[in-house]
């Protein structure tokens, strides 16, 4: 499907998962603000991955889209960049109203960067 962005070159690797000068940017520089919204990030959703995997594997498309778009935006406010686009890939494939061949790799990589998130909530990220 088209619009797709390749997972793989769209995270930062190790690194941490999140893109803090950008989110203080849109929180005008508020740290105590960025890490509230950590905090009800790591609270709020670390079950996500399995509410969107269940939307998809029932064929609840709709849900899939108000998921993964939900995520898609809160991923982009945190700065959560690899995150953010997992979500845009798995919003696309929703969007779509049927499974594809790629979608279990997709949730995969949704996954995979929801929990990498979620560990550097948990670790603590460095604000700089």
């Amino acid at each position: 499907m088209s619009g797709r962005v390749d997972h793989n070159q769209a995270s930062m690797s190790d690194s941490q998962p999140f893109n803090v000068t950008d989110a203080l940017g849109r929180l005008m520089n508020n740290k105590n603000l960025y890490k509230r919204l950590l905090d009800k990030f790591e609270k709020g959703y670390s079950d996500y991955g399995d509410k969107v995997k269940t939307a998809f594997d029932s064929g609840s498309f709709e849900d899939a889209v108000h998921l993964s778009h939900t995520m898609k935006g809160l991923a982009g406010n945190l700065g959560a960049d690899a995150l953010q686009e997992a979500s845009r890939n798995l919003e696309l494939v929703a969007k779509g109203g049927e499974k594809t061949p790629d979608l279990d790799q997709l949730l995969n990589e949704f996954g995979a960067e929801l929990n990498r998130a979620l560990q550097a909530v948990r670790d603590g990220v460095d604000m700089g």
